[in-house]
């Protein structure tokens, strides 16, 4: 891809990411004046319920939206992809996992909610809204999903496939809630920022490479 067409491409990325961060902005300043207690009696009740098996299950499974296992597999995932001839693919699944970082960075920092009054069974240093694990494991994952289906897998490959990513992001979803890290909205809009930006942005990388 020459320089003239990165231009352009960069520019549409970039609008894209604030989009969406402003998006997240408005929908968290809103959300959080209007709900009053309802989502903190609800993590109170949840907490109360808690169980040592779900509990070690929940930790698990929220490693699955982590940096510290998604960089590494994305790094593996890249070359691979590259090595097959995919060089779209692989910038649309690294671009689609930075870019959810720096939506959910700047989402939280212009939130500032406070995380659920409950105890934290993860270690947490950031506010609460958007759920950081959602926006990475959803842009990873579909963005992963999106390049395997332009690899041309055969049909029951892509659908299981699917599944697979559709599980793995509930389950990082889940997981974050019943640690007691995040609210349920948190969740609900880390999910769908980290749709929409896997989405957008590997509709813009593959229309320009």
């Amino acid at each position: 891809m020459r320089w003239g067409q990165a231009k352009p491409l960069a520019a549409r990325l970039a609008a894209g990411l604030v989009a969406l961060v402003l998006l997240a902005w408005a929908a968290g300043e809103v959300w959080v004046k209007s709900i009053g207690s309802t989502e903190a009696d609800f993590m109170r009740d949840l907490a109360a319920e808690r169980s040592h098996g779900l509990v070690e299950l929940a930790r698990a499974v929220t490693r699955l939206g982590s940096l510290w296992v998604l960089v590494p597999f994305g790094l593996v995932s890249c070359f691979l992809l590259l090595r097959a001839g995919f060089a779209a693919q692989a910038a649309a699944l690294a671009v689609g996992l930075v870019g959810a970082v720096l939506i959910a960075d700047l989402a939280k920092a212009l939130v500032a909610r406070p995380r659920p009054p409950v105890e934290h069974l993860e270690r947490v240093s950031s506010s609460s809204f958007p759920s950081g694990h959602a926006v990475q494991a959803s842009a990873f994952w579909l963005s992963l999903l999106l390049a395997l289906r332009d690899a041309h897998l055969v049909r029951r490959s892509v659908i299981g496939a699917s599944v697979a990513a559709i599980l793995v992001i509930v389950a990082v979803a889940w997981s974050r809630v019943y640690l007691g890290v995040h609210y349920p909205s948190d969740v609900i809009a880390g999910v769908a920022l980290g749709s929409a930006w896997a989405a957008y942005a590997s509709h813009c990388i593959r229309s320009r490479v």
